[in-house]
């Protein structure tokens, strides 16, 4: 009996101990942010964290509060991710964990099942240099140009009233800007039979957006040039052109790029490609 009673202390000893007998414990959670010069906003369950000063590699590591033992967490993590003083890339990233858990989350790259929002404030190309664009282009009285994101309608335009387009086309994400700039625009430069507008999101484009298109004029940052690429491949026919201020399309090469001076004396890289045949779709 004395034999039994000690075999069942010491299986006692050895049972787990259960949820309530556990102690509240912090999570961990280390966050891979793109490398400076990059800035990362970031907002955890909806209160922004300040950038640590002097950050340097592309790690932060956040402790929750205490959390009840046993029970799973859901956290909401959304990144706005600045390369420049014109792009804002928001990444979203819903998590879930338990007491005591370290979590990593990865905000380097696009998650495929949860794309970028990605947003370019407007900047206008000077006219002396969308002029350079269309020569680049060859635009002449057979085309339809297109300018996505197109802002002020600027290029389409100078592409119509200068260089004799047939007709131009634009989207643009902001209706305030088509309200204010480009319409007010294509009425005072008579060409509202040839020049339309469009309020618009090239992150919702698809191959039947771009096929009218025989020349592309772009300003747009290279985040929203390597997304649209693909459906210009796809999309426009053989013999169209296109060509991008600054901005290259993600991993397709430029035929030609040159460098030009402008009127106000600062350099403009111009990037051209031509279309020989569709991509597959």
């Amino acid at each position: 009996m004395r034999f039994l009673i000690a075999g069942l202390i010491a299986v006692a000893l050895v049972v787990p101990a259960t949820a309530q007998d556990k102690k509240a414990a912090p999570a961990t959670i280390k966050l891979l942010i793109p490398d400076k010069p990059t800035k990362t906003e970031v907002t955890i369950e909806g209160k922004a964290l300040d950038e640590p000063t002097g950050l340097k590699d592309g790690t932060r590591v956040f402790t929750t509060p205490d959390l009840e033992p046993g029970k799973t967490y859901a956290y909401k993590i959304v990144c706005v991710v600045v390369p420049n003083n014109y792009t804002r890339i928001t990444r979203t990233r819903e998590i879930t964990f338990k007491a005591g858990d370290t979590v990593e989350v990865d905000v380097r790259k696009e998650d495929p099942k949860n794309k970028d929002d990605i947003k370019v404030r407007w900047v206008p190309t000077p006219d002396d240099i969308v002029d350079e664009m269309c020569k680049m282009a060859n635009v002449g009285k057979e085309d339809v140009v297109h300018d996505y994101g197109c802002g002020d309608a600027v290029m389409l335009i100078r592409a119509v009233k200068h260089f004799g387009a047939k007709k131009g086309w634009g989207n643009e994400y902001d209706p305030k800007i088509i309200e204010e700039k480009a319409l007010p625009k294509i009425r005072e430069e008579k060409v509202q039979d040839k020049v339309t507008v469009v309020q618009g999101d090239i992150l919702k484009m698809t191959e039947k957006d771009v096929e009218e298109a025989t020349v592309v004029l772009l300003y747009i940052g290279d985040d929203l040039g390597e997304k649209l690429s693909p459906i210009l491949q796809k999309g426009l026919k053989p013999g169209a052109r296109i060509v991008s201020h600054r901005f290259k399309l993600g991993d397709w090469k430029p035929d030609k790029s040159v460098t030009v001076t402008g009127a106000d004396g600062d350099q403009y890289e111009l990037h051209f490609w031509k279309v020989t045949e569709p991509k597959k779709k």
